[in-house]
């Protein structure tokens, strides 16, 4: 079929038209793909360790269920730079309870392996008191301090007479524990000023690590005449 020059000349407009628009509809699909592995790329880093190595576990997970978070304190246990925490947790219920008595709050030590993640190591349930434990000041649990492969657990009570007890732990990177290094004791006459203090190492009540310590058993405190 004979083809004249303008109708010629149209079909190449119209063929040259939709070539473009098929290279721009390819172009602008490269773009969303290119978009959509940003975005894809860009979440992966959001959610990746690094980007959340601080919070890999919250502390509080090792909560048991029913049980009270008394306080959260983090810092490095072992003394080569980690994230570590501990945790006090009081027992689910202390309602109806006299004073001075009832159960000894628990505290748990949590560091990061070689993923990160936290993990518990040891814990006590008899270094801090119970909550009505402190006589007329009021709980006993006073702070807990991590410095460098060092914990201090406070605590203080009393009433014309207040008395103190630290409790100082040290990392012991042969045994991978913390072992009692020293207690600091004390009473003061919140009326009359005297005060007595006490200090005890690692001499007088030997090897302790932090799960077997009873304070109990240890030497009496002092005691004002």
């Amino acid at each position: 079929m004979h083809m004249s020059w303008r109708s010629a000349l149209l079909c190449s407009v119209l063929l040259a038209g939709c070539a473009d628009q098929e290279g721009q509809a390819a172009t602008q699909a490269a773009e969303d793909d290119a978009t959509r592995a940003d975005a894809s790329r860009t979440h992966a880093a959001d959610t990746s360790p690094t980007a959340t190595s601080s919070g890999l576990v919250d502390p509080t997970a090792f909560v048991p269920e029913g049980a009270i978070l008394l306080d959260t304190v983090r810092g490095d246990l072992t003394g080569r730079g980690s994230a570590d925490a501990l945790i006090v947790f009081s027992p689910a219920t202390t309602a109806g309870q006299s004073l001075g008595d009832g159960q000894a709050r628990t505290v748990v030590l949590l560091t990061r392996d070689a993923s990160g993640n936290l993990q518990k190591v040891a814990e006590n349930a008899r270094i801090v008191p119970c909550e009505r434990c402190g006589g007329m000041a009021g709980d006993p649990y006073a702070y807990a301090q991590i410095e460098a492969g060092i914990v201090t657990l406070a605590m203080a009570g009393g009433s014309r007479q207040r008395w103190f007890y630290d409790y100082i732990f040290h990392y012991v990177p042969q045994r991978a524990t913390w072992q009692l290094a020293k207690v600091v004791r004390g009473v003061t006459d919140t009326q009359t000023e005297l005060q007595k203090q006490a200090e005890l190492t690692a001499a007088d009540f030997g090897d302790i690590d932090f799960a077997d310590f009873d304070p109990a058993s240890l030497p009496p405190a002092p005691a004002l005449d």
